[in-house]
């Protein structure tokens, strides 16, 4: 696919220049731009633009096999995660309805294969099932602690970061529920959570800035570093990691490698869209990908309005 392709780019050119016995080094972007980010550029490759108008959603962000967008509400504030919905979102119009109610600061959330939302609830220390037509039950409260990102793998086990307890809980289809990966100086309140074809997860820890790999026996490592530190959701796609830095207000594209690019973000706080050098986010949090893996969705603050964490709005990541 595209995307493939453009990851495999030699993106920034180091070159030393002399004028006036200067030598220092000179950035540029994939396009020949001057840059001065410390990481790969490939922000003129990528546009940005708003999807939606504002709405309560500052949880996590999931897409379902036809498209739809489902963006949780964790709540107001950080230490008051009030949020109790999932809204729905059509990914053509951009029209916001009530997807599901009675949830208990929902933040990660990802499919099933039966079609069912699996939703973390992060104030609940619960893990909830929500039907295609909105009905929510509980799935899973055996050691669950302020639950975050959720991911699934190819046999249906669910995967679960559990912030306060610095660990990967593993659901398996007939409830069991187990520590599938524990290490307190690796996980630093895990947040967002991805899986890659070969199993492997990656994990987003909110505390600091690190991205972390957990192989398929429960070995965590350090995967790479974000420049930023305070790490929001990641998703794969396109044989890459996309991963958003709330701290410092951008999206970056993570190698399976641990190579660093910044594809959107000025990392001032605002709203603008345009081209991925002069859009910007405001704690960017929740994110997904299009079932084509053509278009990347992430769930952004709207500056000067409401509560710490809400309103938000959708904002759309694609190739010029």
């Amino acid at each position: 696919m595209t995307h493939l392709k453009i990851t495999s780019l030699s993106i920034v050119l180091l070159v030393t220049t002399s004028c006036g016995g200067d030598d220092s080094p000179s950035l540029f972007d994939v396009c020949g731009n001057p840059t001065t980010e410390t990481v790969n550029d490939k922000r003129c490759l990528y546009t940005v633009s708003t999807l939606t108008s504002s709405f309560d959603g500052s949880g996590g962000l999931t897409v379902d096999a036809d498209g739809f967008i489902y963006v949780a509400d964790f709540g107001n504030k950080i230490d008051d995660a009030n949020g109790t919905i999932v809204s729905k979102i059509n990914p053509e119009t951009g029209a916001v309805s009530l997807f599901a109610d009675g949830l208990v600061g929902p933040s990660g959330n990802a499919f099933a294969a039966n079609g069912n939302l699996i939703q973390a609830n992060i104030k609940g220390n619960f893990i909830s099932e929500i039907t295609s037509d909105g009905q929510v039950s509980t799935l899973s409260n055996t050691g669950l602690f302020s639950p975050v990102g959720v991911t699934l793998d190819e046999n249906e086990n669910i995967f679960v970061c559990n912030c306060a307890g610095s660990s990967i809980q593993k659901i398996e289809p007939d409830g069991t529920s187990t520590v599938f990966s524990s290490d307190r100086t690796i996980f630093r309140c895990p947040n967002g959570l991805t899986i890659d074809d070969e199993g492997n997860l990656y994990v987003a820890n909110f505390s600091n800035s690190s991205i972390v790999k957990v192989t398929p026996d429960g070995t965590p490592a350090i995967l790479t570093k974000l420049p930023a530190n305070s790490n929001s959701h990641l998703v794969y796609g396109n044989g890459v990691l996309y991963a958003l830095s709330r701290g410092g207000n951008k999206l970056y594209e993570v190698t399976l490698d641990g190579e660093v690019s910044i594809i959107a973000g000025t990392g001032d706080a605002g709203n603008d869209d345009g081209d991925g050098d002069v859009a910007s986010f405001f704690i960017p949090n929740g994110i997904g990908i299009s079932p084509d893996e053509s278009k990347i969705y992430v769930v952004s603050r709207l500056v000067g309005q409401g509560s710490p964490l809400n309103p938000v709005v959708v904002r759309v990541i694609e190739l010029k």
